[in-house]
Order: C-alpha cells, then sequence, then structure tokens
C-alpha cells in the first residue's frame, strides 16, 4: 500500500477544495442563466414559470458559502491555526446542510413542474434538448 504523507493529503485536499470552489463559480452562473431565461421566457414560449429556486435565491447564496468553504479550507492548509481550523470545520459543516436543502428544493421543484405544466415551458425545453444530445453521444 503506498504511504499517505502530508505532501500527499494536502495536495487531495485542496484538490476537492478547488472542486467546490468551481461547484460555487458554476452555481452562480447556473443562477444567471435561470435569471435570464426567467425574463426573457414571456417572450419565447409565451407563458411564465417560476422556479422555486430562484425564488429564495438559492443559487446566488449558495454558491457564495461554497467557494468561502472552499477557499477558507484551502487557506487552512496554508496556514494552521485554531481559528481557522473552527471556522472551516462550521463552514463546511453549513455547507453540507446547504447542500441537502438545494436537494430538497430540486425535488419539490420536479414535482411542483411535474404536476402543474400543461405547456412546455424552458425547465421542459432545455431538459429534453440535454437528453436528446447525451442520446445523440451516447449512440455513437
Amino acid at each position: 500500500l503506498p504511504r499517505i504523507t502530508h505532501q500527499n493529503r494536502s495536495s487531495f485536499i485542496i484538490f476537492f477544495q478547488a472542486i467546490q470552489i468551481i461547484t460555487g463559480i458554476l452555481l452562480d452562473c447556473l443562477g444567471l442563466l435561470w435569471m435570464y431565461l426567467f425574463f426573457t421566457q414571456i417572450f419565447a414560449f409565451g407563458a411564465t414559470y417560476t422556479p422555486i429556486a430562484l425564488l429564495t435565491a438559492y443559487p446566488f447564496w449558495s454558491s457564495w458559502l461554497f467557494i468561502f468553504s472552499g477557499a477558507f479550507t484551502v487557506l487552512l492548509e496554508k496556514r494552521r491555526s485554531p481559528f481557522l481550523v473552527s471556522y472551516a470545520l462550521v463552514v463546511n459543516i453549513i455547507s453540507a446542510c446547504i447542500s441537502v436543502i438545494g436537494l430538497l428544493l430540486l425535488s419539490i421543484e420536479f414535482i411542483k413542474y411535474s404536476k402543474s405544466s400543461k405547456n412546455p415551458l424552458w425547465p421542459q425545453v432545455s431538459t429534453r434538448k440535454l437528453v436528446n444530445s447525451f442520446q445523440n453521444i451516447c449512440s455513437y
């Protein structure tokens, strides 16, 4: 078995925290995309649909929490202090709880949309295009 050294562990932690920071950035960009689609859906589809995640502004405040959580853990690997250890631990626990809230919001969104939608709106159209693209890629 390979031996885990401090340098391997440090690079391992920084790698996963970089993924957490990138996830926060992508979630923020997704929120901006949802805002654009929300404001242009009347022109494109002639109807309106308000996502729950957009009403709660989940993509915006959760993305910043993910970014701060990853950044403080990376900072903790660079400089050790009792304050940073406790702060990084608390922020990572809150980040995990916020992720669960995001999953619950998406579950409620799927249930609400499947029960109430009669005409295909932008969430359904974009999902169909994504599924069709995935099927085309897999068919090769």
